[in-house]
């Protein structure tokens, strides 16, 4: 486990490389490893699957567990369509409306992956095997896309000086035909409570930034 701060925020970022798809056990990690592959290229941005309760209610004031998945997504999508970047960004809304065409594909959602397994490896997981490979495998093939970027859980993260914590996501990087993790890291934002609208904005934004080739 690697920790360092970036220039632009200040933050501490938390990551961890799984060398699924190049590099070895010894490289160096450096603030965006791996992340430079998307640069030119088709990448789905898969919806965040998991939101957990916070200390001080749901993240953005959502209702419960799905409004605040949903809540995150759109704030992610937002802040990388507002950052850019050279990656041709393939959002959850064009996924399902590119399903919706396809009546032969079905028992398909990029909000309702079998993600279990993967959360609960986090930085050890190297690869995905179905039905997760599957599900994605078919999202990418939709779009000829290699890679995705999955924010996967909000949470509160949290530190000795901060009994509240803050917001953060557990993000990875997939080589979808491959089915192999390129990156893991758990991304914090401010020391904004964890439940409240500016902190999901900022982390949103400090999201887009680390992973905007």
């Amino acid at each position: 486990m690697a920790k360092w701060t970036t220039a632009a925020t200040g933050l501490v970022l938390v990551a961890a490389i799984s060398c699924g798809g190049g590099g070895g056990a010894s490289d160096v990690p450096a603030p965006t490893p791996g992340l430079s592959i998307l640069t030119g290229k088709t990448v789905l941005v898969l919806p965040v699957q998991y939101a957990r309760q916070l200390p001080d209610g749901w993240v953005g004031g959502a209702s419960g567990r799905r409004d605040a998945a949903l809540q995150a997504t759109s704030e992610i999508v937002f802040a990388l369509g507002e950052y850019g970047g050279r990656a041709d960004w393939v959002f959850p809304d064009q996924q399902q409306a590119a399903l919706d065409q396809q009546p032969a594909i079905e028992g398909v959602s990029p909000y309702m992956l079998s993600a279990g397994d993967l959360l609960r490896e986090g930085s050890h997981a190297k690869d995905f095997r179905d039905p997760l490979y599957g599900q994605i495998r078919m999202l990418a093939a939709l779009f000829d896309a290699r890679y995705a970027v999955w924010p996967l859980e909000v949470f509160s993260l949290q530190e000795k000086d901060e009994p509240q914590g803050r917001l953060a996501i557990r993000a990875y990087l997939l080589d979808v035909r491959a089915g192999t993790v390129l990156w893991y890291g758990i991304v914090p934002g401010d020391d904004q409570p964890p439940a409240s609208a500016g902190a999901l904005a900022t982390l949103a934004q400090i999201y887009a930034e680390l992973i905007s080739p």
